[in-house]
C-alpha cells in the first residue's frame, strides 16, 4: 500500500428512490438492504482491504455526522469531512482536495460511493490496486472505474471507450472517448451489445493538487469560497461562517464541472457484480439473483402463489396472494405498494408529496 493513497467514502446523498425506507433523515447508505451490515459499512469493509484505515475519510453533510460515527466507529471525527449543506459533488470534491492536499501534497484520492452493492469484492480490490498504480504512472490525469454492463439500463450514464493507452496488472486502460447521458431502451440495448460502453459508477481516482487546479480553472468562484473555508476549517466558532460560504455554492455534479469537460480521462473496465440499488426494482433483482428465488421478503411475511415480489415488513405481518411484479414496503408511518417495473417513478411520487405539503413523510 502506497502512503499517498487515500480513499474518501461519499455519504452525503439522500437516496430518495428507496423511499419510504430511505428518508432525508436516514438515507439508503445507512440501511441494511442486502446483508446484516449497512451499505456504508459494506463499503468500508471493501475499501479497507486496499487502503489503510488511517487513510480512509468519509465525506458527508452535517446532519448525517452522528450516523456516520455510529456506523463506522473506525473513522474518528477528524476524518469525517463535513459539508454544511448538500450541494452535490463539485463543492464536495473541492473541499476534499483542499483539505487533503494540506495533509499530503502528493495525495492520490479515490472517491467511492457509500450506497452501492458489490458482490465481487476480490475484483473490487484488484481493480482499485491497479487504478492507484495507473494514476501514479500518469501525472495530471483523472481515472474512472467503468462497470461492464450486463443488461440494458436506462437509469445510468455510460462511458464510451477509445484507444487503449496502458496495461497495468494485466488490465487494459483506455481513454474515454465520450460520456453518454442516460439512454432510451433501444440505445441501451446497443450499448450492451458493444464492448465499447461501460456504466459510470462515479468511482474516480485523482491527485488532490490536480483536482484543485481543474476546479480553479472551471469553477473559480467555488474554489475561492473553498479556500476561505479551508483557512478556518476546524476552528472553534467557524461553523456559521463556513455555512454562509458553502450554502451560496451552486448544486452541481463533478461530472459537469470537471470530468466530462476533459478529453484525457482514463478508464479501467471492471466486473464488480455491481449495482447502485437505484430503486426497489433493482434491489429485488440483486437479491433474487443472490438468493436464487423470485420471492424476497424481510420481516413477517406469508404468501400464497405470488411471483417476482419484494416485501419489506416492519412490525406486523404482511400477507400476499397471487401478486406478480409487486413491491410492498411497510415502514412505521408509510406503506408503499408499487409495480416493480415502475419503481423508478417513486421520484414523481415524492414530488407529488412535496406539492401536497406532506413534508413529514419525506
Amino acid at each position: 500500500m502506497n502512503k499517498h493513497q487515500y480513499a474518501v467514502i461519499m455519504a452525503g446523498g439522500t437516496g430518495t428512490r428507496l423511499w419510504p425506507m430511505s428518508r432525508q433523515a436516514a438515507p439508503k447508505q445507512f440501511h441494511k438492504l442486502v446483508s446484516d451490515k449497512t451499505l456504508i459499512q459494506e463499503t468500508y469493509d471493501r475499501v479497507v482491504k486496499v487502503v489503510p484505515n488511517d487513510q480512509i475519510y468519509v465525506s458527508t453533510v452535517e446532519k448525517y455526522r452522528d450516523l456516520v460515527l455510529e456506523q463506522l466507529p473506525q473513522i474518528p471525527i477528524d476524518r469525517v469531512i463535513l459539508e454544511p449543506a448538500g450541494k452535490n459533488t463539485t463543492p464536495a470534491f473541492g473541499l476534499i482536495a483542499s483539505l487533503l492536499v494540506k495533509k499530503d501534497p502528493e495525495a492520490m484520492i479515490a472517491t467511492v460511493a457509500s450506497d452501492h452493492v458489490v458482490s465481487n469484492t476480490n475484483e473490487f480490490k484488484a481493480t482499485f490496486e491497479a487504478a492507484y498504480k495507473t494514476l501514479s504512472k500518469h501525472d495530471g490525469k483523472l481515472l474512472a472505474v467503468g462497470i461492464k454492463p450486463d443488461r440494458p439500463e436506462t437509469g445510468l450514464g455510460y462511458m464510451r471507450m477509445g484507444e487503449q493507452i496502458d496495461e497495468v496488472d494485466n488490465r487494459q486502460i483506455f481513454r474515454i472517448a465520450a460520456f453518454e447521458e442516460k439512454p432510451d431502451e433501444a440505445t441501451a440495448i446497443k450499448y450492451v451489445k458493444s464492448w465499447q460502453y461501460l456504466w459510470n459508477a462515479a468511482y474516480y481516482f485523482w491527485r488532490a493538487k490536480d483536482m484543485i487546479g481543474w476546479l480553479k480553472a472551471s469553477r473559480p468562484k467555488v474554489m475561492a469560497g473553498i479556500d476561505k473555508i479551508v483557512a478556518i476549517y476546524g476552528q472553534p466558532g467557524s461553523e456559521r461562517e463556513i455555512k454562509e460560504i458553502y450554502t451560496k455554492f451552486d448544486t452541481e455534479q463533478i461530472e459537469y464541472s470537471v470530468v466530462e469537460g476533459k478529453d484525457d480521462v482514463m478508464v479501467i473496465p471492471a466486473d464488480l457484480g455491481w449495482s447502485d440499488v437505484g430503486n426497489w426494482g433493482t434491489l429485488h433483482d440483486v437479491l433474487s439473483t443472490q438468493f436464487e428465488t423470485p420471492i424476497i421478503a424481510k420481516g413477517h411475511h406469508i404468501d400464497y402463489d405470488s411471483h417476482n415480489v419484494l416485501v419489506y415488513a416492519h412490525d406486523k405481518m404482511v400477507a400476499t396472494v397471487g401478486l406478480k411484479d409487486i413491491i410492498v414496503v411497510d415502514s412505521p408511518d408509510v406503506i408503499l405498494i408499487a409495480n416493480k417495473n415502475r419503481a423508478h417513478e417513486i421520484k414523481e411520487l415524492l414530488d407529488k408529496i412535496k406539492k401536497e405539503g406532506k413534508h413529514l413523510y419525506l
